[in-house]
């Protein structure tokens, strides 16, 4: 066999699946420095298997590990005979450019049996020039090989991480071998196959992932503020599917900011209220505890945090899918503080808001207490018009006569108006802007103005709007 470089095995790619499956290369070769690379497929193919009994079906379909019709010893043989003929050139081959490296070389048929979701033979008419399979270079395939030791099962489906830095990439790949192989050694049950994540929902599992590198990383990389993409995925079977969960960078800043100082606390508590579990439907946060509360038949089972954070969030949900979280920081608001700053970055920097904006609604806030100061049901009058808002005509109207007109009686010797003509038309209803956001912003900031000042007032909730919300939660 030739003399193996591995570096070209470990090297970053750009492909997530190569990559993923490089760095374990990396990390079973640096346990194992007198192994080449032949034994080391041997050792992973050992462990898919002798420890896993051979499912990697979701993984590798109809391959010579899974192939119901070989009994184990040969399972090995032939994985082992299939990797030699890649090696010293005698299967089947073309040369040309890799699909994954794009370097010139020997290419070998890549189908689902060695690669993951790429057609087969039978999709033949979706391949460049109606070849067998996507070609690629023996560096590519071997690569794959090691992928499932990269990975975790999560909602009956593979999930695997890969990030915009390469030594994240590296990290999540490296941890999963080390978990995989501490498990194999100690004997830990639930074992026998591709590791199974904690989480049950990957919009939860991929914001997991972040918490680690915010935990491990040091400033310089939570400065970089890199994106993460959750592969969820199977290849098995006649409905192979991939599903992609990407937070970018600017999600990941903003993200990053809620977990420092004395956001944390506030965004978490905020959060918590929105994770669900099916098994433990109509569950609620007790704020005092911090834990989640089951009702059933009433018996009151308690879950604490380290469990129901791996349940599914409406919070996390959105966030990944671009919607607004603006409604259910406002209902959260009219009973709970919440650092009205983490708002002023979610809608600069995720929703795109002007700071003019974020401004002209602060300066409404100050005038609404400064007009009522020594009356505080005119502020109750003024939540309760802004709830009853139900289109954009009518928030106009409200700032008109209970801002502009209002201000321009109890300051008649001021020369400047609270809200300009330009203001009015650019910040704060222009063509593109979200009149339902921005009353709901407008709410937050009296709301934990009230919070801030320890004001207590009574505030009818709207009944139908609250409905609405909790029903998406």
């Amino acid at each position: 066999m030739e003399v193996i470089n591995i570096e070209e095995y470990t090297c970053p790619t750009g492909d997530p699946f190569a990559d993923a499956g490089g760095y374990v290369i990396k990390e079973f070769a640096e346990r194992s420095p007198n192994k080449n690379l032949m034994e080391l497929i041997a050792e992973v193919t050992q462990i898919y298997v002798g420890n896993w009994k051979a499912k990697i079906n979701p993984i590798f379909l109809n391959s010579k590990i899974t192939q119901p019709a070989f009994d184990a010893k040969r399972k090995i043989e032939e994985t082992m005979k299939y990797f030699q003929s890649l090696f010293d050139g005698t299967a089947e081959h073309i040369t040309g450019n890799c699909r994954i490296t794009g370097k010139e070389t020997k290419l070998f048929v890549a189908g689902r049996d060695n690669s993951i979701l790429s057609g087969s033979g039978g999709f033949i008419n979706f391949h460049h020039a109606f070849e067998k399979g996507i070609m690629l270079s023996k560096e590519a395939l071997v690569r794959f090989h090691f992928v499932p030791v990269a990975c975790q099962h999560l909602q009956k489906l593979i999930a695997l991480i890969h990030c915009s830095e390469p030594i994240l990439t590296e990290f999540f790949a490296r941890k999963n071998v080390r978990k995989n192989l501490w498990n194999i050694a100690s004997g830990a049950s639930n074992t026998d196959g591709i590791l199974k994540s904690e989480c049950r929902s990957p919009g939860t599992a991929i914001f997991r992932f972040v918490d680690e590198i915010i935990s491990v990383a040091d400033n310089k990389m939570a400065q970089i503020s890199p994106s993460l993409t959750l592969y969820h995925f199977s290849n098995f079977g006649a409905s192979p599917e991939v599903k992609i969960y990407t937070i970018p960078s600017i999600l990941f800043s903003f993200y990053n900011f809620t977990q420092r100082g004395d956001y944390r606390k506030h965004w978490n508590s905020f959060v918590s209220k929105h994770y669900s579990n099916s098994e433990y439907k109509g569950a609620s946060l007790n704020k005092t505890t911090g834990n989640m509360e089951f009702n059933k038949k009433g018996e009151i089972t308690e879950i604490e945090r380290n469990e129901y954070i791996n349940w599914s969030n409406t919070i996390y949900n959105r966030l990944l899918n671009d919607q607004s979280i603006i409604t259910y920081i406002r209902k959260w608001s009219e009973k709970e503080e919440f650092k009205f700053k983490i708002v002023e970055i979610y809608l600069i920097n995720i929703r795109n808001m002007k700071q003019e904006t974020l401004k002209k609604i602060k300066e409404m806030t100050d005038f609404i207490f400064e007009a009522n100061k020594d009356n505080p049901n005119g502020i109750v009058k003024a939540i309760k018009k802004l709830n009853g808002v139900k289109n954009g005509y009518l928030l106009r109207r409200f700032v008109i006569r209970d801002i502009v007109s209002r201000f321009y009686e109890v300051e008649q010797e001021n020369e400047k108006a609270i809200i300009t003509v330009e203001e009015y038309a650019d910040y704060l209803f222009p063509d593109s802007a979200s009149w339902s956001e921005m009353r709901d912003v407008l709410l937050i900031s009296i709301y934990q103005k009230l919070h801030e000042k320890n004001i207590k007032v009574d505030v009818p909730l709207d009944d139908e709007d609250n409905e609405t919300i909790d029903n998406e939660s």
